[in-house]
């Protein structure tokens, strides 16, 4: 029994000094005294994000945030930026290795540990947000001018002097360009002397190819009358962006406007490490769009100006009748000058029948003083002679001693069936029916009779 009691104490002992090392240990590595884990993100200043295999990207020459996430607030946080998956055996320079370190209780709090002074790091920009360190940093541009070129790095985090986690990232050299998908015009149809707003018959597109937020900037001042959708704004990397162009008719005269508009591209230069570089090297552009043309007139209308007098001519060039019909033709006059209008039917398929100018019936030809603020009404009414034939309306408009002739070319069908007169005599199906039936009744109430009577 005493032995017994001797080895219980003596294993009571061993599991009192067991409990109190694992207690030790616990204390030792418990999370209060060390971060154990890490996640970080790349993004340049205004939060644009890129990848490459799936992998973060830093742009070298590019201010860049890294933001560190960790599990618990910690006095020092270290962060080393090195080429490859090793630290360099060979010397450190600015095409290798980089580190920076937030200490809480450092003068500076945001620092440089490889060397190179604050050329690479914003200590301004930097800053922590509960347990999330934001380092502003940057890398020398010094990578080779060889389009799409890129190096993977590593990026390893150090959090009170104990490295926490590693990741891969790739180094991107900067890249600019665009693609630009466009047809040659965008038409517009503005109603004559009407303030309103239209819309192309098209649209454009700009895509941002390189791997740098490209500004598009688009002048309002100088282009009043154009508005065009996400303008004067960041396009990010990868972006591609459809435009559509809205015109402001501010109450224009009948004829052609065209307008052509150049787009200015550029590289934010607040995003280089090297503020020299947009000077040098990402200078702006300019962004050529398709050219605006404006149709000033009336809907369906042929639109001639007069060349060298100022004068514009709307008429409609086709349209259908019928034999026998009587319509009215309706043609603008507008610009600043003496107008003289001489107008005829071919008088074998159309005929007119009367002629207006400004709603007050004349003959042809009508003088008259054209202004561009108002359109001069010109309404003849023709009539249709011949089916299976086209009639020709004829216009000579005269201006500055300047001829023009133009023509509306009728098509001419068969004559217009009226509706069926009606006989005064119609009976439904169900009548017939009716009749019928009443009919035999009366057949057979007959022939009854009549083999009544013989009996």
């Amino acid at each position: 029994m005493i032995g017994e009691r001797r080895v219980g104490q003596h294993y009571r002992k061993k599991g009192i000094i067991f409990l109190f090392l694992f207690f030790l240990i616990s204390t030792v590595f418990s999370p209060f005294s060390s971060a154990e884990d890490a996640t970080l993100s790349i993004s340049m200043l205004h939060g644009e994000q890129q990848t490459r295999f799936n992998t973060p990207v830093l742009v070298s020459g590019v201010w860049h945030y890294v933001n560190i996430t960790l599990d618990q607030n910690v006095e020092r946080v270290t962060f080393r930026l090195y080429k490859g998956i090793l630290i360099p055996s060979i010397a450190k320079n600015e095409t290798n290795y980089y580190e920076w370190s937030y200490d809480q209780n450092g003068a500076p709090i945001w620092s440089d540990q490889s060397g190179y002074g604050i050329e690479y790091l914003q200590p301004g920009l930097c800053q922590k947000t509960n347990t999330v360190y934001s380092f502003c940093i940057g890398t020398k541009d010094f990578m080779p001018n060889i389009v799409g070129y890129y190096e993977n790095w590593t990026i390893e985090i150090s959090s009170d002097g104990t490295s926490i986690h590693s990741a891969p990232i790739v180094v991107e050299k900067p890249k600019t360009g665009i693609s630009l998908s466009k047809p040659s015009t965008i038409i517009f149809h503005v109603d004559p002397f009407t303030i309103m707003d239209a819309v192309g018959d098209n649209f454009f597109k700009i895509g941002n190819i390189g791997n740098l937020p490209l500004f598009v900037e688009f002048d309002n001042a100088k282009y009043p009358d154009v508005e065009m959708n996400d303008m004067n704004t960041n396009f990010l990397p990868d972006d591609i962006i459809t435009h559509y162009v809205t015109i402001h008719s501010q109450s224009w005269p009948p004829g052609f406007k065209n307008i052509d508009i150049q787009l200015i591209g550029s590289y934010p230069q607040t995003y280089f490490v090297d503020t020299n570089a947009t000077v040098t090297l990402y200078t702006s552009f300019v962004i050529d769009v398709p050219q605006l043309v404006i149709n000033v007139g009336h809907s369906n209308y042929k639109i001639e100006e007069i060349q060298g007098t100022g004068i514009t001519f709307q008429y409609v060039e086709k349209l259908n009748m019928y034999e026998g019909e009587i319509k009215d033709i309706t043609a603008y006059v507008s610009g600043n000058g003496a107008v003289t209008a001489e107008i005829w039917a071919d008088e074998k398929n159309i005929s007119v029948q009367t002629l207006y100018d400004n709603g007050v019936e004349t003959h042809s030809p009508l003088s008259f003083a054209s202004t561009n603020t108002t359109e001069r009404i010109i309404r003849i009414t023709v009539k249709a002679l011949s089916e299976g034939t086209t009639g020709v309306l004829t216009y000579q408009i005269t201006g500055s001693g300047v001829t023009n002739t133009y023509t509306t070319r009728i098509d001419i069908g068969p004559p217009q069936t009226g509706p069926k007169e009606d006989s005064g005599f119609s009976l439904s199906i169900m009548q017939l029916v009716i009749i019928g039936i009443v009919l035999l009744v009366i057949i057979y109430m007959v022939v009854t009779f009549l083999r009544n009577r013989k009996r």
